[in-house]
C-alpha cells in the first residue's frame, strides 16, 4: 500500500518515530508511527475492538460508535474528530479488517474509510482516506506496532494545517494506545483468530 522510499523522519520521542511522506495525487501527506508496546497481539485486538473507548487514546477524537461487526475480524464504526476553531470537526466511517499470519505473527489490521456507507451531516466535513495497523510479535509480552495513514481532511482546510497533524496525531494516538494498554488490567481475553 505504501512504498518504503521517500519517507522522512518528523519526530522521535518517548521511543515513538514519526515518519511523513508524500504521495501522488494527494495535497495531504502520509504518515506512519512506530512503537514498542508491552502488551500482547490480543490486548491490542481488545483495545481497538473496543469502539466505546476510542475516544480516550484516538487523537482529537470527540466520538465513536459501533456500526457494525462481524465476528472478531471486521468492524465498522463512526467517529467524529474535533477540529481547531474556526473549522468544521470532521466525521468518518472506518472499517477495520483484521488479518493474521501464524506464521510470521504479525496482526495486520486494513483501515478502509467508507465515504458513502452514511449521509452526511452538515455540521461535519466527511474524511476520506486508508491506512492500516501493522502488529509484529516480538515475544509473548512485546510487539513492534505501526500505525499509517493517507487522510483526506476535506473541506478548506489549508494543507499547512492538515499537515501538522501528520506529526501530531500518529505521535498522540500511538502514546495514548501505548499507555493504555500497559496500564490496563491483564484481561487474558484471546481471539479465536489469532493462534
Amino acid at each position: 500500500m505504501f512504498s518504503q522510499e521517500t519517507w522522512s523522519l518528523n519526530r522521535d520521542t518517548n521511543g515513538i518515530k514519526v515518519y511523513s511522506k508524500e504521495i501522488e495525487g494527494y495535497n495531504f501527506k502520509s504518515f506512519k508511527a512506530i512503537t514498542t508496546i508491552n502488551g500482547s497481539v490480543h490486548d491490542f485486538v481488545f483495545t481497538l475492538a473496543d469502539i466505546a473507548n476510542f475516544p480516550k487514546w484516538g487523537h482529537q477524537i470527540k466520538s465513536a460508535k459501533i456500526l457494525e461487526r462481524s465476528g472478531d475480524t471486521l468492524q465498522i464504526y463512526y467517529s467524529i474528530a474535533k477540529a481547531p476553531f474556526p473549522y468544521k470537526d470532521r466525521d468518518g466511517i472506518y472499517l477495520n479488517r483484521f488479518k493474521w499470519n501464524s506464521d510470521a505473527k504479525i496482526l495486520m489490521v486494513e483501515i478502509e474509510i467508507l465515504s458513502d456507507y452514511l449521509d452526511e451531516n452538515e455540521k461535519y466535513i466527511r474524511v476520506k482516506g486508508y491506512g492500516y495497523w501493522k502488529i509484529v510479535v516480538v515475544s509473548e509480552n512485546s510487539m513492534e506496532v505501526t500505525f499509517s495513514m493517507q487522510i483526506d481532511p476535506g473541506g478548506s482546510i489549508p494543507s499547512w494545517l492538515a499537515n501538522m497533524f501528520v506529526d501530531g496525531t500518529p505521535y498522540h494516538t500511538l502514546l495514548n494506545i501505548k499507555n493504555t494498554i500497559e496500564s490496563s488490567k491483564k484481561n487474558n481475553l484471546k481471539f479465536d483468530f489469532i493462534d
